[in-house]
C-alpha cells in the first residue's frame, strides 16, 4: 500500500514539473512574440509616420518628368513648324518692302533680266569682252574673271560654254540701309569645254552637258538704276 502511494506521489510530481515547464515555455514564447510584434510596430511606425504618410514613389516622379519632357518637345516641334510657315511668307514681305524702296521692282521682270545678265556675262567671259564684264560685276569679281581670261589666253586656249535654262528662282531678299541684295538660283544644263586652236577639247571632248545649279547675288543701291553681280557659286547636280 505504501509503495503504491509513493508511486502515485512520484507521478504527480512529474506531472507538476512538466506542467511548470510547459507554463514557462508558453510564457517565453509569448514574450518572444510580443517583442517581434513590437519591432514590427516600430518599423511600420518609422515607415509610415505618425500621420500615416505614404512613402514617395520615385518611379511616378520620373514618369511625370518624362511626360513633361515629351509635352515640351511636342510644343517645340509645333513652334518650329509655325516658324517654318512664317519663313515661307518672309520672302513676299521682303519683296513688298523692297518695292517701297525701288518702285519699279517686280519679281518676274527681274528674273528675266537676271537670266539675260547670266547669259551676257558668260558670253562676255568666252569672248573676253572686258568692258561688258566691268559694267555688270563688282570689282573683286571682275578682277577674278579677268585673271581667268588672261590665264586661258596665255596658253592660247579658248572657252566654249552653252547653256539651257531650266528654272530661275528668287530665293532671298536682304534689305540693308542703302541697298538690297538678292539671291537668285539658276538651274541649268551647261556644256563647258576648254579647246585649243584646232577646236580639240581635253577636258570635255564629247561636249557633254551637265546639270548645274548656280547661286548668284545681285546688289542695287536704292538710289541707283542697275543691278550688279557681287558673288557667284555653283554645284553640279546628280543627273
Amino acid at each position: 500500500m505504501n509503495d503504491q502511494t509513493e508511486e502515485i506521489s512520484s507521478d504527480r510530481t512529474r506531472l507538476i514539473g512538466c506542467y511548470t515547464v510547459y507554463l514557462r515555455g508558453g510564457f517565453m514564447l509569448s514574450v518572444i512574440l510580443g517583442v517581434i510584434a513590437f519591432l514590427l510596430f516600430l518599423k511600420l511606425f518609422k515607415e509610415f509616420g505618425k500621420h500615416g504618410e505614404i512613402p514617395v514613389n520615385t518611379h511616378s516622379i520620373n514618369g511625370e518628368k518624362l511626360k513633361k519632357n515629351v509635352n515640351s518637345n511636342i510644343a517645340d516641334c509645333n513652334t518650329l513648324k509655325k516658324e517654318k510657315r512664317k519663313k515661307g511668307s518672309d520672302l513676299s514681305t521682303d519683296i513688298a518692302t523692297l518695292q517701297k524702296k525701288i518702285s519699279d521692282f517686280l519679281p518676274n521682270p527681274f528674273l528675266k533680266k537676271a537670266e539675260e545678265m547670266f547669259d551676257t556675262i558668260f558670253n562676255s567671259f568666252v569672248s573676253s569682252h572686258y568692258h561688258v564684264l566691268r559694267s555688270m560685276l563688282e570689282k573683286p569679281l571682275y578682277e577674278s574673271f579677268v585673271a581667268q581670261i588672261q590665264k586661258r589666253e596665255a596658253r592660247h586656249l579658248m572657252q566654249e560654254i552653252l547653256i539651257k535654262h531650266k528654272k530661275t528662282t528668287l530665293d532671298k531678299v536682304q534689305l540693308l540701309k542703302k541697298k538690297a541684295k538678292l539671291l537668285v538660283s539658276f538651274d541649268v544644263s551647261q556644256m563647258s569645254a576648254i579647246v585649243n586652236s584646232e577646236g580639240v577639247s581635253f577636258d570635255n571632248p564629247k561636249r557633254i552637258y551637265r546639270e548645274i545649279l548656280h547661286k548668284w547675288i545681285f546688289e542695287r543701291g536704292f538710289d541707283e538704276e542697275n543691278w550688279i553681280l557681287t558673288k557667284i557659286s555653283f554645284m553640279e547636280l546628280q543627273s
